[in-house]
């Protein structure tokens, strides 16, 4: 167990140390458009879902400790990548190869320390997951902020090393194929099941919106630091304040706010403050005001990540709770490709409309807090969660620490499998 927490770590400190000035070094470097610095990372998302998909694929035919060690060394490939290059489409080939490698990596290292989580002690090791992921976080915009200047590609090169390391690491520290555990499978007629839930289908496309106005902040704040600081590449720092923001406030916003609503009225509350926090980027005119609104943004997420979660593990069926994370990860990784290309468009148009951007921002927030709100009249999924509600494993509550600011999420509350999406079918007998 403690391998895979010092590989969460890595992952985080390596990925955060390139995540908060890719958009910086695309647009000052290489002298990209924010139309198309968002069309790049909006690759990165993509290729992130296709390498979630894969590993799923792989991992019960050659194991997890190959997955996870094959997909930190194409993580390295495509780190160091961006280190090298300086023209368009090597740039955006090797984003494509980081976020496979990095999607390759994720769902099979969150698989593995559920198998290897005593009974019982599931959440409590995705506690440790999450404190590990945002240590790393933290830790990442530190180095960024203190160590590094000049050229930004040297934060690609160490990222790229870090990402090495976890490649080893995993290759000669974890167990063979799926440990003690068998690996899942998807037991026959799995898929209709799925598509048949009409109230998680509806969420989970309500959810698309809800990862697109998630994702403007990876976009837009590094690119507003571009026009507020002497040197942008200080708004890493802005990243570990998140971070430990969340290690110290989540689990007190879970136990004392979310645990006492309605799990739609804390999404819509989560809604507006991300709105809010993207739109008051207007005003942010020093590195204070970044870091108040991304202070405000934390807000918002910290009721939205757990919830969302949540409610997904209270819509699923049991035995395909797996599946049902598989699709709900599909979505939010669609979602987040469609904020990342929009953002940049929107943000391109900013140079010439400058309260644009952050005026459809904070407009977008309360209009999707409204829609999620009238769900709340919609007897299906208002059904659903009551039933969800009354049951003996019903999650008692969400996870006490966001489980990192990259990987959404693909683990459930109460019983914490495998998502299971391509995996192969269970033959019945």
């Amino acid at each position: 167990m403690l391998i895979l927490l010092v590989g969460v770590l890595l992952s985080h400190l390596g990925t955060y140390m390139v995540i908060p000035i890719l958009p910086i070094m695309l647009n000052e470097t290489i002298g990209l458009t924010f139309s198309t610095v968002g069309m790049v990372l909006a690759a990165y998302a993509i290729a992130f879902q296709f390498g979630s998909l894969s590993g799923g694929f792989l991992a019960d035919r050659i194991g997890r400790r190959t997955v996870i060690a094959l997909g930190a060394l194409i993580g390295a490939v495509g780190f160091i990548g961006l280190g090298i290059f300086s023209i368009y489409i090597p740039i955006l080939v090797t984003t494509v190869i980081a976020g496979f490698g990095n999607g390759l990596n994720a769902p099979s290292t969150k698989a593995a320390i559920a198998a290897l989580a005593s009974k019982g002690k599931e959440t409590t090791a995705f506690s440790f997951r999450g404190i590990a992921a945002n240590i790393g976080t933290a830790i990442a915009g530190l180095i960024v902020f203190f160590l590094v200047s000049g050229s930004p590609t040297t934060i690609f090169w160490i990222a790229g090393i870090i990402y090495i390391g976890i490649a080893l690491k995993s290759w000669f520290l974890l167990p063979k194929n799926c440990g003690d555990a068998p690996c899942p499978a998807i037991p026959p007629g799995a898929y209709k099941e799925v598509f048949r839930n009409k109230p998680f289908v509806v969420f989970g496309l309500i959810s698309i919106l809800i990862w697109a106005l998630y994702a403007q902040l990876a976009i837009a704040l590094p690119l507003r630091a571009t026009v507020v600081l002497s040197e942008p590449s200080n708004v890493a720092l802005i990243w570990t304040i998140k971070s430990v923001t969340v290690i110290l406030f989540q689990t007190w916003v879970t136990t004392k706010i979310i645990s006492r609503l309605h799990p739609l009225v804390a999404l819509s509350a989560g809604l507006i403050l991300i709105g809010a926090g993207l739109g008051t980027l207007l005003w942010a005119n020093s590195f204070l005001f970044l870091i108040i609104s991304g202070t405000i943004f934390v807000c918002g997420e910290m009721l939205i990540l757990p919830t969302i979660d949540s409610t997904i593990s209270q819509l699923s069926k049991a035995g395909l709770i797996g599946l049902f994370f598989g699709l709900a990860n599909v979505l939010s990784g669609l979602g987040e490709a469609i904020g990342n290309f929009v953002g940049g468009r929107l943000l391109e148009i900013g140079k010439e409309v400058e309260y644009l951007p952050w005026l459809v921002y904070g407009i977008s927030g309360v209009v999707i807090s409204l829609i999620i709100l009238a769900l709340i009249k919609w007897k299906p999924l208002q059904e659903s969660l009551s039933q969800a509600a009354q049951q003996q494993d019903r999650p008692e509550k969400a996870p006490h620490v966001n489980p990192g600011p990259s990987n959404h999420l693909s683990h459930p509350f109460n019983s914490w499998e495998q998502e299971t999406l391509f995996r192969k079918r269970r033959r019945s007998t």
